[in-house]
């Protein structure tokens, strides 16, 4: 408009403020309710008058609303916020707003938005979808954004990095991505909406001292483009109807039985996790690792993709988890030949924990009893083998601003007695729990020596999903299983 004040001489002056704002919030653009409040004063006042109350509400019709706000705050917030998920979704309105590796100022904006709409989820009241499952109007906004943007469906390979540009994706995209994963295992993703699986191959069959999982001085900060390429791995095998069985056993599951994203707000720290999880696990026989991994290190790359064994057939294993209170950890073993492979309680270590207690501001999260790490003991089933577990969570810090994220380490074996252990048929497992609780993704390895090269380990990538026990069939069996002697011939 040419005017540079709202005008006294409109008929919107003569209408009550109560239907003004009622007009007001049927606007959905931000570009259209900037318009709308300077027509005149009467729909100025609607917009801003009245302590900014049209705001508070129209956010709270799109957003969960976050405590200790102001209306003004929340002004601010929901303009930036559609602003850029507008951006981003709108694909054909500017190359600018792609995403490449999370480096570019637009990226970081919208990175900085789907941060704060995870963080604050659940944030407010608690809805139910039409499964009768808790969500918030923060997921709705983040599964939309997902299924019309290119951040998980992207499709194309990233251009070649400039000189001097790191070649990875900025830690702030990737903890993103891998939240937003959870939003896509319940759709029938094209093939074409995947790129650089072999690169993710390639990452997922690295050696352990080749791609630790943890890094940092405290072992404690993920391995980004290493987790973000497990979670490309598993997304390509699950959903994509062309990649192998593993997808057709998704869709054979029930509703309750498939991968879920979080329900409730994130919180950091360590928590006990859901009970009954189903999962699965790539490998390539020893022979064609060898060869998989000396073309690797030769530069011989040159993005061949490799048969995955066990996710190409659609197999899973079932995991039942109980998790230990103080006095029960203390009474049951935890045998060191888990330890020296597992490092579970590193954390625990004296000189370690001397070292935190020097340098306790510098220490980025907490292992006291405000944040303890929590034992667990667990049984499945494999094919027709049935198994043990046993291992523990480890609280992490905030990982790019996200609370709630869980180290898992646990051991696979066929002892129901902890104190009577011998190496045949251990299979270790180390991981991340994503916030929420409701996926864990890491790296599986043979554990069956005192010496163990990390440089060359017969070592792949896993997947668990939680999934709803009360669901299950009557006639499935939950009880430990007893020792299988099958498991001392494999």
């Amino acid at each position: 408009m040419a005017h540079t004040n709202p005008s006294r001489s409109t008929a919107f002056n003569t209408l009550p403020i109560e239907l003004n704002k009622w007009i007001a919030h049927q606007l959905d653009d931000h570009k259209d309710i900037a318009s709308f409040k300077a027509v005149c004063r009467a729909t100025c006042y609607a917009i801003d008058g009245d302590h900014f109350s049209f705001w508070r509400a129209k956010f709270c019709e799109d957003f969960a609303r976050p405590p200790g706000k102001t209306n003004q705050e929340l002004r601010d917030e929901y303009m930036k916020r559609w602003k850029w998920l507008r951006r981003f979704v709108n694909l054909k309105k500017s190359p600018m707003y792609q995403f490449v590796r999370g480096r570019t100022f637009a990226e970081k904006e919208i990175v900085e938005v789907l941060t704060a709409l995870i963080k604050e989820s659940f944030a407010s009241s608690v809805q139910s979808d039409d499964g009768s499952r808790p969500h918030c109007l923060n997921m709705v906004r983040l599964k939309e954004f997902v299924l019309e943007s290119s951040i998980l469906l992207g499709g194309r390979r990233p251009p070649q990095p400039m000189l001097g540009e790191p070649g990875e994706v900025h830690p702030n995209l990737a903890a993103v991505k891998l939240m937003l994963s959870h939003f896509l295992f319940d759709e029938e993703v094209p093939t074409r909406s995947w790129f650089a699986i072999d690169d993710a191959q390639k990452a997922v069959y690295s050696a352990t001292n080749i791609e630790r999982l943890f890094e940092g001085r405290w072992k404690n900060l993920l391995n980004w483009p290493w987790f973000l390429h497990c979670m490309n791995f598993f997304r390509q095998y699950m959903t994509t109807a062309e990649a192998s069985g593993l997808h057709a056993m998704i869709q054979g599951l029930r509703p309750s039985q498939k991968p879920v994203p979080w329900d409730g707000p994130l919180k950091r720290g360590s928590a006990p996790l859901p009970t009954r999880w189903i999962g699965t696990y790539a490998l390539m026989t020893r022979e064609m690792l060898t060869r998989f991994r000396t073309k690797n290190s030769l530069g011989r790359h040159h993005h061949i993709y490799y048969d995955d064994l066990n996710v190409d057939e659609g197999n899973t294993q079932t995991l039942n988890l109980e998790f230990l209170t103080e006095e029960q950890q203390n009474k049951l073993t935890w045998p060191e030949m888990f330890e020296s492979r597992l490092h579970a309680r590193r954390d625990l270590d004296p000189d370690a924990a001397k070292a935190r207690a020097q340098h306790r501001e510098k220490y980025p999260y907490d292992t006291s009893e405000d944040a303890p790490s929590i034992r667990f003991d667990g049984w499945g089933e494999e094919g027709d083998l049935d198994y043990f577990a046993t291992g523990w969570l480890n609280p992490l810090p905030d990982q790019c601003g996200i609370p709630g994220f869980q180290r898992v380490t646990f051991m696979k074996h066929p002892y129901e007695d902890l104190n009577n252990v011998h190496q045949d048929g251990l299979w270790a497992y180390e991981g991340v729990v994503l916030p929420g609780g409701k996926i864990m993704i890491g790296r599986w390895w043979e554990a069956t020596s005192d010496n163990i090269n990390y440089n060359d380990d017969y070592s792949g990538p896993f997947i668990f999903w939680a999934v709803d026990p009360s669901d299950e069939d009557e006639e499935e069996e939950l009880d430990k299983p007893a020792y299988d002697e099958e498991w001392d011939d494999e």
